[in-house]
């Protein structure tokens, strides 16, 4: 009774179903204390009808009589063993019928969505907007009710499952504002299905055209001699490669704009829903419009990278041709626009977008059947093209990407540098409005001219001269009056016959000029002394009289070719009048001209005419025909034979600033000026 702390103690008072009370053995006993021990209650020994028996005897580790505290049950003491023992679960387990649980649980619903979503495709609804749409509603609807549950139960994990609700239902609403942006229509996803029909098969045969057109001029480029010859491609383009370049540049551009028409109405298919319904629409415009996208790429891509072989080609087509409805820098705006870092980006996801409908909707096998599989086929052709041009990785030179910033650059700083050479071209530091060679003698001279000579110029004391390499820094172009005209060219048969050829067979020469040229003639017609000479300054291409354009120093050069060449000649220079002047000094392009490049463009040869191949020389970075080089290359070909020889001597009127006066001279010492020192004026 005392030394087993697991037996109930008897109670001498007769309790059948008293609760034992040990001092050691019952963990959930408390412990008798008589006094002080403050989880204990105090014992009374008298009226406590359920008072727990101390005995002092019994238990070993009480304390005597007195003791204020009593110790805490012993730790070794073994708990109470219940009267039916508890089952223990494996946790594997548990984990495992949870899992199944939940699982059987979602199997429900999703099995009804099944039986939905299948009657939803059986009866023609579509993916988008309207499946799309309703899911994302019922979704959000969902997310709410969690969050809104989660909340009002408290829980620890609830604040949680709140914010990932809140974030669930912001994706979802940005879902359903897409989808309402889809649904709305366009004029590729209004088009019925007959009309469609008949819109797109008229829309790839031009696509076909289209991407042939690109080729063809691609290959009349690529046949020009300044691009595909090596030793070319810092010259400048001939008068018939001018011509072969702009015609096969103006048809790349319609083509490439074309094409790009194409891209952008079918570019809406993400409009077109992808159900079994329109899936074949969705399919068929975007196949066209990705083609359309790669076919202006590629091309544009190889026409940068030949182009780029010859900067002054680059230039050339850069020029604006109102005419022909070119903008300026039309080569940039199409490399920009066509072939910029959004048509990569348009290229990379419709690559992938095209493997896409191939693995989800075995979209090919699908356009075989239906007639288009050629379109599937030009689209892989097409990126098989961009993945050998690129090895595989397509991107975007950061070259083009500065490319606007530089060209607003040059427009910001070319103001300036026009200004400059404005002013120092009018700007004369001594004996202004006074030259050295007088009225009387410029009568005395004009019967020795006659149309088509070529005039070198200089006037002394002008700032411009300091910049311009040589003693001649002038050339123009002696076109004389209409008298002169008419005595010239009128009456020669080959003459006539050429106008016959340009479409008129009534007008002689000066008619044929007079009706091309109606502005300038009436020009002609109220000047008060003839208008000789055409020549290009800085107020622009011009029309002058003899002493206009002549000042303290001139001599005449007259070219070694036929009537009907210097006629040719005259008509080119009557149609670059009114051009600016070029201040960027630029015989790359003919927008602007710059003097000398006025005689060099006027009789540069052509299929249908002979010219003067006048070779440009690089000054600065830029090719160019300074008119100093004129002077010499008479000097170098005085060794030649005759029929050899570029140009005849026509006069030389040298001067003498000491004495201020100009003097006809001869032959002889008009070839020391090939040499003469551009300061020689201040010596003489």
């Amino acid at each position: 009774a005392e030394g087993d702390p697991k037996s109930e103690p008897a109670s001498a008072e007769g309790e059948a179903k008293s609760e034992p009370e040990s001092a050691e053995g019952d963990p959930k006993s408390e412990p008798a204390s008589a006094e002080g021990d403050p989880k204990s209650e105090p014992a009374s020994a008298e009226g406590e009808a359920k008072s727990e028996p101390e005995s002092a005897e019994g238990d070993p580790k009480s304390e005597a009589e007195g003791d204020a505290k009593t110790e805490p049950a012993s730790e070794a003491s073994a708990p109470e063993v219940p009267a039916a023992a508890e089952s223990v679960v494996d946790p594997k387990k548990e984990f495992v019928g949870r899992a199944l649980a939940r699982c059987g649980v979602l199997a429900l619903p999703l099995g009804v969505g099944v039986v939905i979503g299948w009657w939803a495709g059986d009866q023609g609804v579509r993916w988008m907007p309207t499946l799309i749409g309703t899911l994302s509603l019922v979704w959000i609807g969902a997310l709410l009710a969690i969050a809104i549950g989660s909340y009002l139960r408290g829980r620890p994990q609830g604040p949680r499952r709140v914010v990932l609700s809140v974030v669930g239902i912001l994706v979802l609403t940005g879902l359903r504002l897409g989808v309402a942006v889809l649904d709305q229509p366009t004029p590729l996803s209004s088009l019925d299905e007959r009309t469609f029909g008949r819109v797109f098969t008229q829309d790839a045969a031009q696509y076909r055209e289209l991407d042939r057109a690109l080729t063809r001029s691609l290959g009349t480029l690529r046949q020009v001699e300044a691009l595909r010859d090596p030793a070319s491609t810092t010259g400048v383009l001939s008068a018939d490669e001018e011509a072969i370049v702009l015609d096969a540049w103006e048809a790349y551009v319609y083509a490439a704009f074309s094409l790009d028409r194409i891209r952008r109405f079918y570019e809406d298919y993400s409009h077109i829903d992808t159900g079994r319904g329109a899936r074949d629409r969705h399919v068929r415009s975007y196949l066209l419009t990705f083609a359309a996208e790669l076919s202006v790429f590629e091309h544009t891509a190889n026409l940068v990278a030949l182009i780029d072989r010859n900067p002054n080609v680059k230039k050339f087509l850069n020029v604006p041709r109102p005419e022909r409805g070119l903008r300026e820098d039309s080569l940039a705006f199409i490399s920009d626009e066509l072939s910029g870092l959004t048509d990569v980006s348009r290229v990379i996801a419709g690559r992938q977008y095209l493997r896409w409908l191939g693995a989800t909707f075995q979209a090919e096998e699908a356009a075989r059947l239906n007639g288009y599989g050629w379109l599937w086929d030009d689209v892989k052709r097409q990126l098989s093209a961009v993945d050998r041009r690129t090895g595989g990785s397509i991107s975007a030179g950061v070259s083009g990407d500065l490319a606007p910033i530089e060209r607003k650059l040059k427009h910001l700083v070319f103001p300036i540098q026009r200004e400059i050479a404005e002013r120092m071209g009018d700007t004369k530091v001594r004996r202004k409005h006074e030259y050295l060679i007088t009225q009387e003698q410029l009568d005395a001279l004009r019967p020795q001219l006659l149309p088509g000579d070529v005039l070198l110029g200089r006037k002394n004391w002008y700032l411009s001269n300091v910049g311009l390499p040589g003693f001649w820094p002038h050339a123009m172009l002696y076109v004389g009056s209409d008298e002169e005209l008419r005595r010239a060219f009128d009456s020669d048969s080959s003459v006539k016959a050429w106008v016959v050829g340009q479409g008129d067979s009534k007008s002689t020469f000066t008619e044929y000029l007079a009706l091309r040229f109606p502005a300038e003639w009436a020009k002609r017609r109220a000047a008060e002394r003839p208008l000789t000479v055409i020549e290009a300054v800085s107020e622009g291409v011009l029309q002058h009289t003899l002493k206009e354009a002549s000042g303290d120093y001139l001599a005449a050069l007259r070219p070694r070719l036929s009537v009907v060449a210097r006629a040719q000649a005259v008509e080119q220079a009557f149609s670059y009048v009114g051009r600016p002047y070029d201040f960027d000094f630029d015989f790359a392009t003919d927008h602007e001209l710059v003097c000398s490049e006025l005689v060099w463009r006027s009789y540069r040869p052509r299929s249908d005419q002979k010219g003067l191949d006048l070779p440009t020389v690089t000054v600065a970075g830029r090719e160019t025909v300074p008119p100093q080089e004129i002077a010499k290359r008479y000097v170098s070909e005085r060794v030649l034979p005759a029929d050899q020889r570029m140009f005849d001597f026509v006069l030389f009127v040298d001067a003498f600033e000491k004495d201020r006066k100009a003097v006809m001279s001869d032959e002889a010492t008009f070839r020391t000026t090939a040499t003469r020192s551009k300061w020689d004026f201040a010596q003489r």
